[in-house]
């Protein structure tokens, strides 16, 4: 029986249709981005289970199975368990200790043997482990592998003689060797592959593309649940710690974290539920920063206290379409207070006029954004976050743009720092926070308006 001459209707397959496409692909080479919990192993586990029964192409052929960690060998062994059970065949299934002679650890491998006499072995992350062995391989999770280059480099010999190659992951990083095959995947599909890429066949699926496929109705049938697919999808986006979470490990785009001026660990370090309360402002000096957006910009005002050797965030302003002497007022009354020690204002472009009215009250300073001036900024903010001498409201909105600056460097070595725009806007949120940071060390005035 072949498992692919089910019903075609979204209830009735037994593969949903971005699963049916990895099993028609007979590539040698393939490699999977995918986004977490859409049943990539699971398929992977049909397809070896339904080539290896009698009469098919692979029945004679080993596999050899690898994921991060032991629990999910035994998983796909388990996936494999249950293919076999729904094709009616009849399978020796055991496990294996394996000794690791250079560590002195052991570790169990979750064995099928097929009717046809063909094996599976499915087994932890351990390159050692591939030596000797041939046949089709399959590296699952391959971005968490603790040595993936050794690994695949270990793996990829025991295809020579006619094995093929699967490779299934979510993304773990721009940095990762997962992420290096997948673009070399991406490449090859366009017909822009380099003379030294791999011909990876490249299959890509996200949340919301299985959600569109059939997701939603498979979930809702085995579990019993109700869900509407975008009320699926609101859930899951609402479950995420941050965009960056959202979009690693559900959108199949990969994280670019180690490149953020403000990783969202640290970032997570110095957020409080006690911060962007106005109503919590004592006794201390005030500091305000302002950033002012073009038309299509957020427009920022962000409000420090100084409570002992510690920034606390009291207010966070944000504006966008108002008129500029809304803004120029809100900023105004700021510095009206008795608590206002001093404000920077982005006095760069249509900001300008701004930065002006606060230095004519003799407590403002208006800031030209350069390369130099941002350096600067950015440094400072970061070394606070470090040494958690600042707090920040626990809010996802500012918590992702504080993370979204990257710092890269330019062709002449010096730092630039930037942010995509989006629709939350354009780091607006972090260069009035870095604003706030520099007009709390009282005293210092930038010399610097060209870069």
């Amino acid at each position: 029986m072949d498992l692919l001459t089910a019903p075609k209707t979204t209830a009735g397959r037994v593969l949903l249709p971005w699963q049916e496409a990895w099993r028609r692909d007979t590539s040698p080479m393939k490699i999977w981005e995918k986004s977490r919990r859409i049943g990539a192993t699971y398929t992977e586990a049909n397809d070896v289970v339904m080539t290896r029964l009698p009469g098919r192409p692979r029945e004679h052929v080993d596999y050899w199975f690898s994921s991060a960690d032991e629990s999910a060998a035994y998983e796909f062994a388990d996936y494999c368990r249950h293919w076999l059970e729904v094709a009616g065949a009849v399978a020796d299934r055991f496990t294996e200790q394996v000794d690791d002679p250079q560590t002195g650890r052991a570790g169990t491998a979750f064995c099928v043997r097929f009717p046809g006499g063909a094996r599976m072995t499915a087994m932890s992350s351990n390159p050692r482990r591939f030596r000797s062995k041939g046949g089709d391989i399959g590296l699952d999770e391959f971005a968490y592998h603790d040595q993936a280059v050794a690994m695949y480099e270990a793996a990829e010999p025991c295809t020579m003689w006619g094995g093929w190659m699967r490779m299934l992951s979510t993304h773990n990083g721009e940095g990762s060797e997962f992420n290096r095959h997948v673009q070399m995947g991406h490449r090859h599909a366009a017909g822009q592959a380099r003379p030294d890429d791999i011909p990876w066949s490249i299959h890509r699926i996200t949340l919301p593309e299985a959600v569109e496929q059939g997701l939603v109705e498979r979930i809702n049938a085995t579990q019993g649940t109700r869900f509407g697919r975008q009320e699926f999808l609101d859930e899951r986006r609402r479950r995420c710690r941050s965009e960056d979470h959202w979009r690693q490990e559900y959108l199949a785009i990969p994280s670019i974290d180690t490149t953020a001026w403000l990783p969202y660990d640290l970032l997570a370090a110095c957020e409080s539920d006690q911060a962007g309360v106005e109503s919590a402002i004592g006794d201390g000096q005030l500091y305000v920063g302002m950033d002012v957006g073009e038309t299509d910009d957020r427009t920022v005002i962000w409000v420090l206290e100084r409570v002992g050797d510690v920034l606390w965030t009291r207010a966070v302003i944000v504006f966008r379409g108002e008129l500029l002497a809304v803004k120029e007022g809100a900023l105004l009354r700021w510095l009206g207070r008795p608590k206002a020690v001093r404000a920077c204002v982005d006095g760069t472009g249509v900001g300008a006029q701004i930065g002006q009215a606060a230095e004519r009250t003799g407590k403002g300073e208006s800031v030209k954004f350069t390369l130099a001036v941002k350096d600067e900024l950015a440094s400072p903010l970061r070394r606070l976050f470090e040494d958690r001498r600042i707090r920040i409201p626990a809010d996802r909105e500012i918590r992702d743009d504080l993370h979204s600056v990257r710092m890269t460097q330019t062709a002449s070595g010096h730092p630039r720092f930037d942010a995509e725009r989006d629709d939350s806007g354009h780091a607006d949120r972090f260069w009035a926070l870095a604003l706030a940071v520099h007009a709390a060390s009282t005293g210092t005035t930038f010399r610097l308006t060209v870069g």
